[in-house]
C-alpha cells in the first residue's frame, strides 16, 4: 500500500512540475519535437520548454538549426511584452504560459 501511494505521489510530482525544471540542453535537438531549448541571453546551455503558440496550444515544430548558438537578445523584458495568459521570465527573457 505504501509503495503504491509513493508511486502515485511521485507521478503527481513529475506531471505537475514544469518540463524545464530538470532537462538541460544545448540545442532544440536535445529536447525533441514539440519542445525548444530556451537559453538565457549570452548562455550556451538552456532548458527544454514546451513550444506553444500565443493561445497556449502546443506546437510540434522541428528543431531549429540556429538553436545551437547562444541567444544574444531576449524576447521580452516585461509581462506587457507577452500575450495575455503569459508572463516574461526574468532569467530566460522569454514569454511563458501561466
Amino acid at each position: 500500500m505504501e509503495k503504491k501511494l509513493f508511486g502515485i505521489v511521485l507521478l503527481i510530482i513529475f506531471l505537475g512540475a514544469p518540463v524545464y525544471a530538470w532537462s538541460d540542453c544545448f540545442s532544440d535537438f536535445d529536447c525533441g519535437i514539440g519542445y525548444r531549448c530556451v537559453k538565457a541571453p549570452y548562455e550556451t546551455t538552456g532548458v527544454c520548454m514546451k513550444s506553444v503558440d500565443e493561445f497556449g496550444v502546443q506546437q510540434y515544430d522541428l528543431p531549429r538549426l540556429d538553436s545551437v548558438y547562444p541567444k544574444y537578445e531576449g524576447d521580452c523584458d516585461f509581462d506587457t511584452d507577452c500575450p495575455i495568459g503569459f508572463y516574461c521570465d526574468r532569467k530566460y527573457k522569454t514569454c511563458i504560459k501561466r
